[in-house]
Protein backbone atom coordinates (compact mmCIF):
# COMPACT_ATOMS: atom_id res chain seq x y z
CA UNK A 1 0.00 0.00 0.00
CA UNK A 2 2.93 2.63 0.94
CA UNK A 3 4.51 1.76 -2.36
CA UNK A 4 1.29 2.90 -4.74
CA UNK A 5 1.31 5.49 -2.24
CA UNK A 6 4.45 7.18 -2.66
CA UNK A 7 4.67 5.87 -6.62
CA UNK A 8 1.52 8.01 -6.44
CA UNK A 9 3.21 11.19 -5.08
CA UNK A 10 5.99 10.51 -7.28
CA UNK A 11 4.12 11.00 -10.13
CA UNK A 12 1.54 13.99 -8.86
CA UNK A 13 5.28 16.23 -7.99
CA UNK A 14 6.91 14.86 -11.85
CA UNK A 15 3.45 16.29 -13.06
CA UNK A 16 3.69 19.07 -11.27
CA UNK A 17 7.17 19.91 -12.38
CA UNK A 18 6.64 18.98 -16.07
CA UNK A 19 3.60 21.65 -15.78
CA UNK A 20 6.29 24.14 -15.48
CA UNK A 21 5.41 24.24 -11.49
CA UNK A 22 8.36 25.24 -9.15
CA UNK A 23 9.47 22.34 -6.43
CA UNK A 24 8.16 24.79 -3.75
CA UNK A 25 4.42 25.21 -5.34
CA UNK A 26 4.21 21.54 -6.07
CA UNK A 27 4.82 20.76 -2.04
CA UNK A 28 2.42 23.36 -1.17
CA UNK A 29 -0.13 22.13 -3.17
CA UNK A 30 -0.26 18.94 -2.18
CA UNK A 31 0.37 19.67 1.31
CA UNK A 32 -2.38 21.55 1.66
CA UNK A 33 -4.80 18.90 -0.38
CA UNK A 34 -3.51 17.12 1.94
CA UNK A 35 -3.73 13.96 -0.06
CA UNK A 36 -0.18 12.10 0.92
CA UNK A 37 1.10 12.36 4.37
CA UNK A 38 4.37 14.41 5.18
CA UNK A 39 6.48 11.37 5.20
CA UNK A 40 5.23 9.95 1.84
CA UNK A 41 6.44 13.29 0.62
CA UNK A 42 9.27 13.69 2.28
CA UNK A 43 10.43 10.51 0.86
CA UNK A 44 8.90 11.45 -2.87
CA UNK A 45 10.96 14.77 -3.19
CA UNK A 46 14.32 12.59 -1.79
CA UNK A 47 13.97 10.03 -4.32
CA UNK A 48 13.21 12.26 -7.48
CA UNK A 49 15.83 14.97 -5.99
CA UNK A 50 18.59 12.09 -5.98
CA UNK A 51 17.05 10.91 -9.23
CA UNK A 52 17.73 14.17 -10.71
CA UNK A 53 21.01 14.55 -9.32
CA UNK A 54 22.14 10.95 -10.57
CA UNK A 55 20.61 11.64 -14.18
CA UNK A 56 22.81 15.09 -14.57
CA UNK A 57 25.48 13.65 -13.51
CA UNK A 58 25.12 11.31 -16.13
CA UNK A 59 24.48 13.38 -19.11
CA UNK A 60 27.41 15.60 -17.79
CA UNK A 61 30.05 12.26 -18.40
CA UNK A 62 28.16 11.30 -21.16
CA UNK A 63 27.83 7.83 -20.18
CA UNK A 64 23.71 8.32 -21.00
CA UNK A 65 23.86 6.67 -25.02
CA UNK A 66 20.19 5.92 -24.58
CA UNK A 67 18.98 9.51 -23.33
CA UNK A 68 17.15 10.23 -26.71
CA UNK A 69 15.97 6.78 -27.40
CA UNK A 70 12.19 5.58 -27.10
CA UNK A 71 10.78 1.49 -26.41
CA UNK A 72 7.72 0.70 -27.95
CA UNK A 73 6.45 -2.96 -26.93
CA UNK A 74 5.36 -5.70 -29.49
CA UNK A 75 1.77 -7.59 -29.31
CA UNK A 76 2.86 -10.01 -26.98
CA UNK A 77 4.99 -8.13 -24.53
CA UNK A 78 1.48 -5.27 -24.28
CA UNK A 79 -0.27 -8.42 -23.91
CA UNK A 80 1.64 -10.08 -20.82
CA UNK A 81 1.69 -6.66 -19.04
CA UNK A 82 -1.85 -5.54 -19.77
CA UNK A 83 -2.99 -2.51 -21.52
CA UNK A 84 -3.76 -0.57 -18.13
CA UNK A 85 -0.22 -1.14 -16.59
CA UNK A 86 1.20 -0.26 -19.91
CA UNK A 87 -0.55 2.88 -19.83
CA UNK A 88 0.66 3.33 -16.16
CA UNK A 89 4.10 2.85 -17.42
CA UNK A 90 4.00 4.97 -20.10
CA UNK A 91 2.22 8.07 -18.09
CA UNK A 92 5.68 7.42 -15.27
CA UNK A 93 7.98 7.21 -18.72
CA UNK A 94 6.18 10.76 -20.00
CA UNK A 95 6.25 12.50 -16.35
CA UNK A 96 10.12 11.84 -16.26
CA UNK A 97 10.07 9.44 -13.75
CA UNK A 98 11.63 6.13 -15.74
CA UNK A 99 13.74 6.33 -18.22
CA UNK A 100 14.60 3.54 -21.28
CA UNK A 101 16.96 2.26 -18.45
CA UNK A 102 14.43 1.86 -15.87
CA UNK A 103 11.73 1.03 -18.53
CA UNK A 104 13.71 -2.19 -19.46
CA UNK A 105 14.62 -3.36 -16.37
CA UNK A 106 10.43 -3.24 -15.21
CA UNK A 107 10.12 -4.77 -18.61
CA UNK A 108 12.37 -7.90 -17.45
CA UNK A 109 10.97 -8.33 -14.10
CA UNK A 110 7.38 -8.12 -15.23
CA UNK A 111 8.06 -10.92 -17.94
CA UNK A 112 9.38 -12.98 -15.26
CA UNK A 113 5.98 -12.98 -12.82
CA UNK A 114 3.57 -15.12 -13.36
CA UNK A 115 0.86 -14.26 -16.36
CA UNK A 116 -2.41 -12.99 -15.73
CA UNK A 117 -1.71 -12.09 -12.42
CA UNK A 118 0.08 -8.66 -13.08
CA UNK A 119 -1.08 -6.39 -10.81
CA UNK A 120 -0.61 -2.16 -10.53
CA UNK A 121 0.80 -2.93 -6.68
CA UNK A 122 3.47 -5.77 -8.56
CA UNK A 123 4.54 -2.75 -10.76
CA UNK A 124 4.72 0.01 -8.42
CA UNK A 125 6.69 -1.95 -6.56
CA UNK A 126 9.20 -2.65 -9.39
CA UNK A 127 9.20 1.05 -9.93
CA UNK A 128 9.67 1.68 -6.13
CA UNK A 129 13.36 -0.77 -6.62
CA UNK A 130 13.97 1.12 -10.10
CA UNK A 131 14.86 4.15 -8.45
CA UNK A 132 17.55 2.85 -5.90
CA UNK A 133 19.93 1.89 -8.20
CA UNK A 134 22.66 0.47 -6.47
CA UNK A 135 24.99 0.14 -9.88
CA UNK A 136 25.75 3.52 -9.38
CA UNK A 137 27.31 6.09 -7.02
CA UNK A 138 24.94 6.46 -4.20
CA UNK A 139 24.96 10.49 -3.55
CA UNK A 140 25.83 11.70 -0.07
CA UNK A 141 22.78 12.47 2.29
CA UNK A 142 20.88 10.17 -0.02
CA UNK A 143 17.92 8.44 1.64
CA UNK A 144 18.96 5.35 0.26
CA UNK A 145 21.57 5.44 3.14
CA UNK A 146 19.05 5.89 6.05
CA UNK A 147 18.10 3.38 8.29
CA UNK A 148 14.82 3.10 10.57
CA UNK A 149 17.59 4.21 13.36
CA UNK A 150 18.86 7.40 11.85
CA UNK A 151 17.57 10.83 13.27
CA UNK A 152 17.03 13.43 10.92
CA UNK A 153 16.98 17.25 11.76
Amino acid sequence: MINEKLVDALAKILEGLNNNSSIEDVYKSLSIKNIFDQQTLGIAFSLIHDKILRNKRLKNSDKDPNSNRFRVLDNDEREIIGLDNYNHILYLQNVGLLDLIDFEMILEQIILLPKNNITKEDINFIIMLSLVDFEVDILPGSRVLLFSSDKIN
